[in-house]
């Protein structure tokens, strides 16, 4: 009886301690695990990943520092079993310290990296320069991503209008020549690829001529700086005038605005201007003239 006895205290005894709440430098622990100071997590540094470098079990705080853009993949799904390859919770920390260099995190194939929100759940998940995201694995979804996913302004430039002389327009109808309104230009940086350009053009102008006459105004968008580039070219304009003179007395007045993205630029120093086209023009057309105009660039990253 005294050896039933002893046996199921020592049971008790075991299952108090198996079940109980641990405290560290505490004597009072009000959670399973109460850590009353520092956690130390092991840490690795990146500078370069020739192939995909897969996390394992030993990593936690990931730090790359590469100097060219770079693969991590993330470890297959965890079992959902209990057993010893059921590892849910489990938890990455990677940040993206280099300068101008883009780390890619990619799941196994079939898992998914879940963002929620309105981010799409994906295979794939890209760290720009300067993020850093916390990695969570889940259950039959694959892994969670913990990371800001805002838009952060990081250079604009602003200009006009210059309303001292009227602009003339020369005559181009037919040809693909443009005039680059002289108080749009607007130069950006962009730090790294990812990066996305917003771009708003307004302003205003007239028309002389003799009665009857009209014609068409085609609105373009001139890129210079490290990549050259139109947008709206190929008769493919941005934006479309159409305008009439029906007395020959008072020209008519016209304004215009757009606003474009630009995504996908390598790094590098980016000047936007707005352009436009004179285009089957009617009648007696004595002047197109531009008034004033202005002309505003983003760089966003996230």
């Amino acid at each position: 009886m005294k050896t039933k006895l002893l046996f199921w205290a020592g049971t008790l005894f075991l299952s108090v301690h198996a079940y109980s709440q641990v405290g560290i430098t505490t004597a009072t622990p009000s959670s399973t695990l109460d850590i009353r100071g520092s956690i130390e997590g092991n840490f690795r540094e990146i500078t370069e990943i020739t192939g995909p470098y897969t996390l394992t079990n030993t990593d936690y705080n990931v730090s790359f520092s590469g100097t060219s853009n770079a693969v991590l993949s993330i470890p297959s799904k965890s079992a959902t079993d209990n057993t010893a390859a059921d590892f849910r919770g489990r938890k990455y920390y990677v940040s993206n310290n280099s300068t101008a260099s883009i780390l890619t995190l990619t799941a196994a194939s079939g898992d998914i990296i879940r963002l929620g929100g309105y981010g799409t759940s994906t295979n794939t998940y890209v760290l720009q320069p300067g993020t850093f995201a916390v990695i969570t694995a889940g259950g039959a979804n694959g892994w969670d991503v913990d990371t800001k996913v805002d838009w952060k302004l990081v250079d604009m430039d602003f200009k006009g209008p210059i309303l001292a002389t009227p602009q003339n327009v020369p005559p181009t109808p037919g040809s693909y020549d443009r005039y680059i309104m002289t108080d749009s230009p607007v130069t950006v940086t962009v730090p790294f690829k990812g990066a996305k350009v917003e771009l708003i053009f307004t302003g205003y102008g007239e028309t002389t001529g003799s009665a009857g006459s009209g014609g068409y105004l085609k609105y373009y968008i001139k890129q210079t700086g490290t990549a050259l580039a139109e947008y709206g070219a190929s008769n493919a304009q941005i934006i479309q005038d159409q305008w009439y003179n029906y007395n020959g007395t008072n020209g008519p007045r016209f304004n215009f605005s757009t606003t474009y993205s630009v995504t996908n630029l390598d790094p590098g120093t980016y000047t936007f201007s707005f352009a436009v086209q004179r285009a089957f023009e009617t009648g007696t057309v004595t002047a197109v003239r531009i008034l004033g105009s202005t002309g505003k660039a983003e760089v966003y990253i996230k």
